[in-house]
């Protein structure tokens, strides 16, 4: 299982190409019969974060375009990632990456699907409903920027929550912003947005979204 993620992450990464906003894939090569990928190398992840730092609404903003940006990339390409969670972002001179492509697929190809945590699913794919995979990365992106807010992991009731669509409120952040979390953990996939229309929202205007974190 882990070899057959590994080969999809090179796989996935050389089709790719480059993106700013996704860690960047250098080489490969097979020696005593293991596998080796050449990455770039980043200062940390989001998740050593969610437990040790309160990111405010501007902060998270940022992460989450440079996110929605790698995701539009990656879905205008035909490979959704289905592994988007704190862990697999990271954090390099201040610039957000999307990392870690072990479970990405190609979008409208009938493939076999390898599910990335669970906690960061939506329930159509735990129901094994592959239409809209695509939608399931905004899903996950959706979860993974309300537990940076929270400041905390996420407790399993409250990714329940979430997978019903229903999302607590969040005291001090705009309604805006509370809203666009929303629309993102919709239970119905074709309610969320795509990727782009993510990076076109208007939400971003009024912060420094290229900044660094």
């Amino acid at each position: 299982m882990e070899r057959r993620k590994a080969l999809m992450e090179v796989q996935a990464l050389a089709a790719l190409g480059s993106h700013e906003n996704i860690v960047g894939y250098y080489s490969s090569w097979f020696e005593n019969e293991k596998l080796y990928i050449q990455m770039e190398l980043c200062d940390y992840s989001l998740s050593r974060h969610t437990s040790s730092k309160l990111f405010t609404e501007g902060e998270v903003l940022r992460a989450l375009f440079q996110i929605a940006k790698a995701l539009q990339f990656i879905h205008e390409r035909g490979i959704a990632h289905l592994d988007v969670k704190p862990d697999n972002i990271y954090v390099k001179n201040g610039v957000y990456k999307l990392g870690d492509f072990g479970c990405a697929t190609l979008l409208n190809k009938d493939l076999p699907i390898e599910e990335g945590d669970a906690r960061y699913m939506p329930q159509e794919i735990l129901n094994e409903n592959y239409d809209h995979l695509d939608k399931v990365d905004i899903f996950s992106l959706g979860v993974t920027i309300y537990e940076l807010v929270r400041g905390s992991p996420l407790p399993e009731s409250g990714a329940q929550l979430l997978k019903e669509g229903k999302l607590p409120l969040l005291p001090g952040h705009s309604l805006q912003f509370q809203n666009l979390l929303k629309v993102m953990v919709d239970q119905e996939p074709v309610r969320r947005p795509s990727a782009k229309e993510l990076v076109e929202n208007p939400i971003f205007d009024k912060v420094s979204i290229n900044a660094k974190a």
